[in-house]
């Protein structure tokens, strides 16, 4: 079996869609890989890994399965799946049995820049849009940044607050993207992360929208995951 018989499973993070992985899509199809983008609804974690694992069901043979973001906790939650064979984890929390979103926020450091989150209205948090380009979108051009902010997608509260009932990465190999300027998920916490799940680390220069701002480092990780395994 090589690298290339492995399907790759993207699941993105909260106030964005699958839209923002066509740049990884595009560097992996091209390199064979089959791929298929989650389609999440954030509005909890039950309902997120319900979805994810209902796309993971419909693939033949093994999977890469990739999360951004709050998508480390969907890919936590569904990568127990028996198709499942590594997961790779994009500047994204990285929660254990009993923990959720909400529980590692508690324990990130308080000293560096904070998430411009929104009081939650009628259950839901939004970033402030004029705050949003230079937290979530550091590394892209002015218009893109400007265009993630106007469409953020509603991020469900209960998804920060849904808990883990058993962690993939405790029986599946992980890897884990250490991203170095993230406004949103601070670079120590991100290391405290990999490093408690055992994680393969690779470490690149730019903001949280890495996965949109450079798919080539994103799709390499990704690649040696499925190469390793």
């Amino acid at each position: 079996m090589t690298a290339q018989d492995k399907t790759v499973v993207l699941v993105h993070g909260g106030f964005v869609d699958g839209g923002g992985w066509r740049g990884v899509y595009d560097e992996l199809t091209r390199d064979g890989f089959a791929v298929r983008v989650v389609q999440n609804p954030t509005k909890s974690l039950e309902d997120d890994a319900a979805t994810t694992r209902q796309v993971l069901d419909e693939i033949d043979g093994p999977v890469v399965l990739v999360g951004h973001s709050y998508g480390g906790a969907v890919i936590t939650e569904a990568g127990t799946h028996e198709k499942v064979a590594a997961l790779v984890y994009i500047t994204a929390f990285a929660p254990d049995k009993g923990e959720s979103v909400n529980t590692l926020l508690a324990t990130f450091p308080q000293d560096g820049p904070q998430p411009p989150i929104l009081p939650p209205v009628q259950g839901y948090l939004f970033l402030d849009r004029a705050k949003f380009p230079d937290s979530f979108a550091g590394d892209l051009a002015a218009p893109d940044a400007k265009f993630l902010a106007d469409s953020q997608v509603p991020w469900g509260v209960e998804a920060l607050g849904g808990v883990i009932s058993e962690a993939a990465w405790r029986s599946k190999p992980s890897w884990y993207l250490h991203v170095t300027e993230d406004k949103m998920i601070p670079p120590a916490a991100q290391a405290s992360m990999a490093e408690r799940i055992g994680a393969t680390v690779a470490e690149t220069p730019g903001s949280h929208a890495i996965y949109v701002s450079r798919p080539e480092v994103v799709a390499a990780i990704v690649r040696n995951a499925a190469e390793a395994v």
